[in-house]
């Protein structure tokens, strides 16, 4: 079986780009016979740097069919992060922000969404929020929202292991029982609680 990361490049094949901007924004000049890349798709390397592909599934179903099949996780899940990913920031997000959420989001869908469904994480384990206050409300933050500046390094059924990007400290995200008003990052969008970002 291959791995999701394999599947996505599959996919990407096809797709033939013309260019890419993966999560850190750097653009993946248009392959041809005379690039050193040696595929088209070498240049992919998460999920991320797929959905960026231009042409790479404009129909929001077909965005969440791949990210399902391709990294393995629920369709809620999936569907979820492709609302997300074309969702403006929510109130109290700047763009640059919202950005790295979303990023972390696909990263965190890429390499550690199968073992969190494995360890018991629900929709608001990982992408919760608070409905009037998602930008400070850590009380009913998910793990995708502390993703910001961090990666995960285990997960378990208590909770994450994370490395801050700058400076390497180690830090543990703690599953814990979450408001009731508490919702999913998604439905922010559903709740019309997105535009008017802070700076």
């Amino acid at each position: 079986m291959s791995s999701p990361l394999e599947t996505l490049r599959a996919l990407s094949r096809s797709a033939r780009p013309q260019y890419e901007i993966n999560e850190t924004n750097e653009i993946t000049p248009p392959w041809n016979e005379e690039s050193s890349l040696s595929r088209p798709d070498e240049g992919l390397n998460s999920l991320n740097s797929f959905l960026s592909l231009p042409g790479s599934a404009d129909d929001p179903d077909e965005r969440a069919a791949i990210i399902e099949y391709g990294a393995n996780v629920p369709r809620r899940w999936a569907e979820g992060f492709a609302a997300l990913s074309s969702m403006p920031p929510p109130s109290g997000f700047s763009p640059e922000r919202w950005q790295r959420i979303v990023d972390a989001a696909g990263s965190f869908l890429g390499g550690w969404a199968s073992e969190a469904i494995t360890c018991g994480w629900s929709d608001l384990d990982v992408f919760g929020c608070d409905r009037d206050r998602p930008d400070a409300r850590f009380d009913c933050m998910g793990l995708v929202m502390l993703l910001d500046r961090v990666e995960v390094v285990g997960i378990d059924p208590a909770g994450a292991d994370l490395i801050a990007t700058a400076g390497g400290a180690k830090l543990r995200f703690r599953r814990r029982p979450l408001p009731q008003h508490t919702i999913s990052l998604w439905d922010l969008g559903a709740a019309g609680r997105t535009g008017n970002a802070a700076p």
